[in-house]
C-alpha cells in the first residue's frame, strides 16, 4: 500500500506534481514536502508560476519527475 503524504504547512494530501516540483525547486534529497500553494507562498510567487513549471517539465519530456 503505498503511503500518503501530506504538505507539512497545511496537511492537505500531495500529489505527484507537488513532490515533484518541491524536489526540482527546493531539494532533489527531502523526505519531506509542502504543496504547491505553500510552495509558492514560501518562494514569494504564488501558485501560477509554479503550475506553468510544472506545465513546462511535463510538455518537455526531459524530466523523469514528471513523466
Amino acid at each position: 500500500m503505498a503511503q500518503s503524504r501530506l504538505c507539512t504547512t497545511c496537511q492537505v494530501p500531495l500529489t505527484s506534481d507537488d513532490v515533484g516540483i518541491y524536489l526540482k525547486l527546493v531539494s532533489l534529497t527531502a523526505r519531506q514536502f509542502v504543496c504547491i500553494d505553500c510552495l509558492g507562498v514560501k518562494m514569494n510567487c504564488g501558485r501560477e508560476p509554479i503550475e506553468k513549471l510544472v506545465r513546462y517539465f511535463r510538455e518537455s519530456g526531459n524530466c523523469a519527475l514528471f513523466r
